[in-house]
């Protein structure tokens, strides 16, 4: 049965997984990442929990993508951790931090394995050894200096916070994130019109477009059928045309409009 309820278990995705929700979706996507097998990368899980990935060579596809390799496009947001590469991580909330000046909470040098959440190193050739840190409210990348693994030290992080979070201003996340990082302050600001309900409501559009499922039906599953009965083509603002332009901003997130959220 296709339902909303389905989708509710996305709303507390940073807007960088939700990129991923919806760059997993393109057929164009789809098709290099079944080209590039042969670039998968070998996963590692350490006994201190900690997810090694390596791969072996850069793979051009993947980067085309903004992606250092693909995720299998079947696996969403939740089941996989998708690395962004940095020159496309400019648009959510961005902090440049130089670490190595930084102790941690009792004047120790800050440390990896002292930051919260689910912890993912990435080493391949040709750039920095990066590390995803994922906890429900947010997702830290932060490239790393050196080659101690799993505790280097660490040179910048781009931090990320959940579309509910930027939507409502609310950045308890950001202080609590950098009171790790024994920073003092962090530049942030929100992005309009991508808060978790928006995303869900064209994710589901786009899911139907692609279903080739009728727009009406459509629109039954976001709005609530009683809704789409009595107000579908009533009025100036229509649900037809809300619709209508909920498929259009999946779409455009699916084409490569996902990099806005990164």
């Amino acid at each position: 049965m296709w339902n909303r309820s389905k989708y509710d278990s996305l709303l507390t995705l940073p807007l960088s997984a939700w990129a991923w929700e919806f760059a997993r979706r393109s057929p164009m996507l789809i098709s290099a990442a079944n080209r590039a097998r042969r670039y998968r990368p070998c996963r590692i899980r350490r006994r201190d929990g900690d997810a090694v990935i390596r791969i072996r060579r850069r793979c051009l596809e993947a980067e085309r993508f903004g992606l250092q390799f693909f995720p299998d496009p079947e696996l969403s947001a939740l089941k996989t951790t998708p690395f962004w590469l940095p020159e496309v991580s400019s648009s959510s909330l961005d902090a440049a931090i130089e670490l190595e000046s930084f102790a941690g909470r009792e004047g120790e040098r800050l440390r990896m394995d002292h930051l919260p959440g689910d912890r993912h190193f990435l080493i391949g050739p040709g750039r920095r050894t990066k590390l995803v840190v994922r906890k429900e409210r947010y997702a830290a990348q932060l490239a790393i200096e050196g080659d101690a693994v799993p505790a280097p030290r660490a040179k910048y992080f781009s931090l990320k916070l959940t579309a509910g979070a930027l939507a409502t201003k609310d950045f308890t996340y950001v202080e609590e994130f950098a009171d790790y990082c024994a920073c003092r302050s962090v530049p942030v600001r929100a992005i309009r019109g991508n808060s978790p309900e928006k995303l869900r409501n064209a994710l589901i559009a786009l899911d139907g477009e692609l279903a080739n499922v009728k727009r009406q039906k459509i629109a039954a599953v976001v709005f609530g059928e009683d809704r789409v009965r009595k107000d579908w083509n009533n009025g100036d603002e229509t649900l037809k045309k809300k619709t209508k332009r909920l498929v259009e901003k999946g779409e455009k997130l699916m084409a490569g409009g996902y990099q806005s959220l990164i």
